[in-house]
């Protein structure tokens, strides 16, 4: 600890020069700052030297950038130098504390409080690093509830849940944390309250929270023109099918059939395919299946194979599934791990290709797929098909003549990969 107070910024700069015995001359030519400056800064002739003017010299003189903001936080009020404080402290790769503090430090500058957090709120969105901006996000949340800007409340509160809702081991948790953002979506503008409604419906749908989806999807309707109409009515289509309303289901599909963008047309025939097999059309649900993987996307791969390995296990048609398989392009590399429907999806298609194994008599490969299921339901933290998966896998194990050490392995892997996954996520 320090024991003589540094009360002058000039203080500061002079016992930093002479203890790396440096002179004015030396200094100025390594920092490019002028002599008579850093002379008249030391004097005390200049009291609030401008943030840029100092910096030089610090890194030049190895003074610590947190503790040249500590000083100016302490001391600066002006607006436009705060703002270029905090801009330098982005550039440096500061500490979300150190940013966050400088950040305060400017809204409690005299101007306008609506223009500081319009310029904070607007700086937010091109820094990369999500601790700094959900940070400063708060500050801004806090600052605005203080101060009864409820724009800026909702503005907050929605940006930081786009944030937080990627966080697959917390997806029940940021669901709510969205759902609250709802109490001030009157304050949002009319693109961002839509959005909110549309992400809210995918996140009630991944976590099977069905009519909570539907509810939210319905909103997003409501509004005429909206860029997520047609993906809403998808969703719709999805949700309504998932809770076996098949009615409501089919009347969604009949509009989603009016959107010509690629990805809805090749929706609409995937769920054909599901009307006919639920309509008990299986084998025109296998052709028209068969058909559509020859030319689909690959968004719609584990999709159709999964429906198509699950109807030729419906009708014990072993040599049609193992075709499938044999022939089939879903694998965990092609796999988009930043998107949890896919994640669950795949998940889902691994357990009935153990289905499939368990079947055919192959055991150990029925046991590593419904352990590796499991593992993919914990990447989202789907905890119950996770358990399921589990419990799947030990009941195979148990009623088939399995080797104790080759299950055991199979889930000590599953373990050590589920923490991996875990960890790289913390």
């Amino acid at each position: 600890m320090e024991t003589a107070i540094i009360k002058t910024i000039g203080e500061l700069i002079h016992d930093a020069r002479c203890t790396l015995n440096i002179t004015l001359t030396q200094l100025s030519e390594l920092s490019g700052i002028y002599k008579e400056t850093i002379s008249s800064i030391e004097k005390g002739d200049v009291t609030q030297p401008e943030f840029r003017t100092i910096l030089p010299l610090a890194r030049v003189l190895n003074i610590p950038f947190e503790k040249l903001v500590d000083y100016y936080v302490e001391v600066e009020t002006r607006s436009n130098h705060l703002i270029c404080i905090y801009q330098a402290a982005l550039t440096q790769g500061s500490s979300s504390e150190v940013i966050r503090k400088v950040a305060a430090k400017y809204l409690e500058s005299n101007d306008d409080r609506l223009d500081l957090i319009e310029k904070l709120f607007e700086s937010i969105d091109s820094i990369e690093d999500t601790s700094i901006k959900i940070s400063l996000y708060d500050l801004i949340i806090d600052y605005s509830r203080l101060h009864g800007i409820m724009p800026y409340i909702a503005k907050g509160m929605y940006q930081k849940y786009l944030i937080e809702r990627n966080d697959f081991s917390r997806l029940k948790e940021t669901y709510f944390s969205g759902k609250y953002v709802l109490n001030y979506v009157d304050f949002l503008p009319l693109e961002e309250r839509v959005s909110l409604f549309y992400k809210l419906g995918i996140h009630a749908y991944t976590l099977s929270y069905h009519n909570e989806c539907i509810d939210h999807c319905k909103e997003v309707l409501k509004s005429e023109g909206s860029s997520y109409k047609a993906d809403a009515i998808g969703v719709l289509i999805d949700a309504y099918f998932s809770i076996e309303e098949y009615t409501k289901s089919e009347l969604y599909l009949i509009q989603y059939k009016n959107f010509i963008y690629p990805h809805t047309k090749e929706n609409v025939v995937l769920m054909d395919a599901f009307f006919n097999a639920k309509k008990g059309n299986i084998n025109d649900a296998i052709e028209q299946l068969e058909l559509f993987l020859e030319t689909c996307s690959s968004a719609f791969i584990i999709p159709a194979t999964k429906q198509l390995l699950e109807l030729y296990l419906m009708q014990n048609d072993l040599e049609g599934a193992k075709s499938i398989l044999k022939n089939s392009k879903v694998a965990a590399s092609v796999v988009d791990d930043s998107n949890p429907l896919v994640c669950a999806t795949y998940a889902d298609y691994l357990q009935v290709k153990g289905d499939f194994y368990l079947a055919a008599g192959d055991i150990d490969n029925s046991l590593s797929h419904m352990v590796e299921s499991a593992l993919w339901y914990s990447k989202i933290s789907d905890t119950t098909k996770e358990k399921k998966a589990l419990n799947k896998a030990m009941h195979i194990h148990l009623t088939n003549n399995v080797s104790a050490e080759s299950t055991l392995t199979k889930l000590r892997d599953y373990y050590r990969r589920s923490i991996q996954d875990l960890e790289g996520l913390a």
